[in-house]
């Protein structure tokens, strides 16, 4: 008999294996490890409901799954959206796994069963990076793979979901290979036991594909060509959910050790081709009548030449509308270049439903709605450069950075910066789990990425996903390199996501396969319940 608390206990085991894989521990082996114990818990609980007369219990085991891993995993949320924002975000993540392990079950005998879970969840990640409200890709197997594994080069060729996909393939097909020459052993009835694996042959070779796919289907990132000077500036060292005394004015404070920062490091090195500042560097509009910013920003750009600064500006309605995006400054404040956030975050950029949401005590901090930018929005630096820009969490949607790099097919951008605001979730693992998006759209798309954090971790990523010059979070700190350029694409920026809408379809197909047994199965048992 089957103890009917294994099953569940596998599956926590499973979250908490996928959990360690990701910052800040990085253990990236255990991300195989995650699937294949999934797998191990919905075999053994099919073994107890066949003992039992039951259904296999596949969306409660994944549901335990899930909420191992995104329950810790999204601790950061507590500070700025306190226990219900949390609470809410972790409960769509555990909705999505426990489909996952309920579209697993009729599958659970069949023999290409690895490849099937590879693509259910692929697909279910693929689902939720779009859906619910713009969706929430975070914690995808990929990200766990940026430091060292030797599966990160596929991302070039099929981006970070092909990582996924391997990896899932790889960990149930040896599951499965486990299972099957345990079972053939056990049933072998005196049998050679050569003879009775036979029945691992088809598991032991989607593992041994899935190796031999995620080792050959690897190719360098595009030839440089040309390079800049890049300076990133951090400037906010303040640890605000520690403060015993209040700040008086938190964007003054911020742009003038900004504008300080940068001084010194000019006065140090000298001026750069470009200077990034992070997201909300300015966070009141500054072409607001008597803005205490704009001065500031503008001896910072004077002093620099050219600065690419993160920026809050006022919508059509001062009153309810706002824009989040990054102005391109000159010898002084002279905008030559913009662009505005396309994809934002609900609850903490915009509030869905405002009408009817209204009366919550948490959404009244934030009084306006941000409108969207429209379309990709690339910038030009003086010297013909062509720049992609990426705000905060625009990081999980593979398809916002290849529209921004592909924004003219004849000229792509030939590097991407990320402007981003971490100071809302204190000491925790998000600036590191942030970076590694950054890391992973760096190797997608073959170029240098610049992640500039108003609180750090803030870093130079080069084609291969390595960090240089990562800084400390929490401090005023700058970083200056000369960054690589780079015009030629990979095969990820030509083809684009197909991967993903493949196994999105394959799970929509799944779910109708679900939907049409159980309808099936009832229109049988009616007749005998008569």
């Amino acid at each position: 008999m089957i103890a009917p608390a294994i099953a569940p206990l596998l599956a926590a085991a499973s979250g908490l294996a996928l959990l360690a894989a990701h910052p800040p521990l990085g253990w990236w082996p255990l991300s195989f490890l995650a699937p294949a114990l999934f797998a191990a818990a919905l075999f053994t609980d099919a073994r107890a409901a066949a003992a039992e007369g039951r259904r296999v219990r596949g969306a409660r085991l994944g549901a335990v799954m899930g909420l191992a891993t995104f329950a810790p995993m999204l601790s950061w949320l507590i500070l700025p959206a306190g226990f219900v924002g949390w609470g809410l975000l972790v409960a769509v993540q555990v909705a999505w796994f426990a489909l996952l392990g309920g579209l697993a079950v009729p599958f659970l005998a069949w023999r290409t069963f690895p490849l099937v879970a590879a693509v259910l969840w692929t697909g279910v990640d693929a689902w939720r990076a779009i859906w619910p409200l713009n969706g929430f890709e975070w914690g995808a197997i990929a990200y766990a793979h940026v430091d060292g594994s030797w599966l990160l080069p596929t991302a070039r060729l099929v981006g970070g979901r092909g990582i996924t996909l391997l990896v899932v393939l790889i960990g149930v097909a040896a599951a499965c290979v486990v299972r099957s020459a345990t079972a053939a052993v056990r049933d072998r009835d005196g049998a050679p036991v050569e003879d009775a694996l036979t029945r691992t042959n088809l598991p032991v070779a989607l593992l041994v594909a899935g190796l031999l796919v995620s080792v050959l289907a690897t190719i360098e990132p595009p030839a440089t060509e040309g390079s800049i000077e890049v300076l990133a500036v951090q400037g906010n060292d303040r640890r605000h959910w520690e403060d015993t005394s209040p700040d008086p004015d938190p964007p003054l404070r911020i742009t003038t050790a900004l504008r300080d920062e940068t001084a010194r490091a000019i006065a140090q090195d000298g001026v750069p081709d470009l200077t990034v500042w992070p997201e909300s560097s300015i966070d009141r509009d500054p072409f607001r009548e008597g803005s205490e910013l704009r001065p500031l920003a503008a001896e910072a750009a004077a002093l620099a030449g050219t600065l690419l600064t993160g920026v809050s500006l006022d919508g059509d309605d001062e009153a309810t509308e706002r824009r989040i995006g990054a102005l391109l400054l000159q010898d002084g404040f002279e905008e030559t270049d913009r662009y505005i956030k396309r994809r934002l975050v609900p609850f903490g950029e915009y509030i869905p439903a405002r009408a009817l949401l209204d009366w919550f005590p948490p959404l009244q901090q934030i009084p306006r709605d941000a409108v969207p930018g429209e379309g990709p929005q690339p910038i030009d630096l003086p010297d013909g450069t062509r720049i992609a820009t990426i705000i905060c969490f625009e990081t999980k949607f593979q398809d916002i950075v290849r529209d921004n790099v592909l924004a003219d097919g004849d000229r792509p951008a030939q590097v991407l910066m990320t402007l981003t605001n971490d100071a809302s979730f204190g000491d925790s693992a998000e600036p590191q789990q942030h970076l590694a998006q950054s890391q992973l759209r760096a190797v997608e798309t073959g170029r240098w990425v610049v992640h500039a954090a108003l609180t750090g971790s803030s870093a130079f990523i080069d084609p291969d996903g390595r960090l240089h010059q990562e800084t400390e979070v929490f401090t005023i700190d700058s970083i200056r390199a000369t960054v690589p350029l780079v015009d030629g694409l990979t095969p990820y920026l030509v083809i684009g996501d197909v991967l993903g809408w493949l196994v999105r379809g394959g799970a929509v197909l799944a779910l109708a396969w679900l939907v049409v047994g159980r309808w099936q199965r009832r229109e049988l048992a009616a007749p005998r319940e008569r």
